[in-house]
């Protein structure tokens, strides 16, 4: 008889993960997790913002209660959200929404431990029911969940309360890490671990296969530009740089879409570059490594970044980045054959960034060493083990 302790028991509590309607929705969260799933058993809690105001018009992408993902059990508690009003309880009604799952999870011996991803409203609630349930939890800073919510005063104080009292804060910068240390959280409780990649699926393809693949001219030079239309991606400082650039005979594909969609396309109408800039729209991820083995290079114009997955994607399939001088860029362009860190907010650099970009040959591009999410789980289990899992 097998007297073997059972594995302890990981909750992913995430609001940013892939569900039934939003297929590529957080997906390194999603990475990462199945990456757990091999080493320790694993539930997901990825609770659904309810606006009272749905219940006159209810949607009809309504999410289940629960369903399957690859094998692992995700919930769907529902938590208040009312846009523009009473942002600083968001937190508060994100911990009551979660609290019956975790009650029932932890009742279940399937709760040991709780890894929080996104520091508000997700970390701030599950730190709430963490305590009550005595359970020890994780808090994982993604990025605009420091660099921007620490801005309002009264998120800022419960976001600080909830480091402080977490067993252990992981960060996937050495710039969050600072700017969590400046809010007085203890700074041996918080630790960097960069994002990993999936090097077995992004892999270098020859150029021009990958582009007969998507019907793209053999001869055209193109940038890539993979992301959500929001404010803190920098589309708009990418589409003046191209303005700058013209004489470069260099195209744009953009994947991606969201809020800022119809401001962009008027934005590329008005400086007519409607012939070399093309909206491609949203793609699976399947298909993103032959679009970034196509490209001549990738441009990551963020205001704001924590571990830029595509950039590490980007040049584990051998083509090179501008990107803008945010989050852990300057750890992963490491090498100046993998491309250009460039001072955000500025079209002016952008443009000479790709310039430069350009003349770099990605047939001499050195390999890209970094760890897979399989070692990115390893040492989030080291952390994890360390406050006694």
């Amino acid at each position: 008889m097998d007297n073997k302790a059972p594995s302890p028991s990981i909750v992913i509590v995430s609001n940013l993960y892939p569900n039934k309607f939003e297929k590529t929705r957080g997906l390194f969260i999603k990475q990462l997790t199945d990456s757990l799933a091999t080493k320790r058993r694993v539930t997901v809690v990825s609770p659904v913002p309810f606006n009272p105001l749905d219940l006159i018009k209810p949607s009809s992408k309504r999410l289940p209660e629960s369903e399957v993902i690859d094998g692992i059990t995700v919930f769907h508690p529902r938590y208040i959200v009312i846009p523009k009003l009473f942002r600083s309880l968001t937190g508060f009604f994100f911990s009551i929404g979660i609290k019956q799952t975790l009650k029932t999870l932890s009742a279940e011996g399937k709760a040991d431990f709780i890894s929080a991803h996104w520091v508000y409203p997700d970390g701030f609630g599950a730190n709430r029911i963490a305590k009550q349930l005595n359970i020890p939890i994780a808090i994982h800073a993604l990025g605009c969940d420091i660099n921007e919510y620490t801005k309002f005063k009264i998120r800022r104080k419960l976001i600080t309360r909830a480091l402080k009292q977490s067993d252990v804060n992981i960060v996937k910068s050495h710039e969050l890490k600072n700017k969590i240390d400046s809010l007085g959280v203890d700074t041996e409780k918080t630790k960097v671990i960069h994002n990993g990649v999936d090097q077995k699926k992004f892999i270098r393809q020859k150029m021009a296969t990958a582009r007969e693949a998507l019907n793209l001219n053999s001869a055209d030079k193109y940038c890539l530009f993979i992301g959500n239309f929001q404010v803190e991606k920098g589309l708009n400082f990418l589409v003046s740089a191209f303005k700058l650039i013209q004489d470069e005979n260099v195209k744009l594909l953009v994947i991606g879409s969201g809020p800022l969609e119809a401001d962009i396309s008027q934005q590329v109408e008005s400086l007519g570059l409607t012939n070399e800039i093309k909206f491609v729209g949203r793609v699976s991820h399947e298909i993103i490594p032959t679009y970034l083995s196509a490209a001549n290079l990738l441009c990551l114009p963020s205001l704001r970044e924590g571990c830029p997955n595509v950039v590490l994607e980007s040049l584990s399939c051998g083509t090179p980045v501008v990107a803008s001088d945010v989050g852990a860029v300057r750890d992963i362009i490491s090498k100046p054959e993998f491309g250009v860190v460039v001072q955000p907010k500025n079209p002016d650099a952008l443009a000479e960034g790709i310039k430069k970009g350009l003349r770099l040959d990605k047939n001499s591009m050195p390999k890209f060493e970094w760890y897979d999410w399989a070692e990115n789980a390893d040492r989030i289990m080291q952390e994890f083990d360390r406050v006694n899992l």
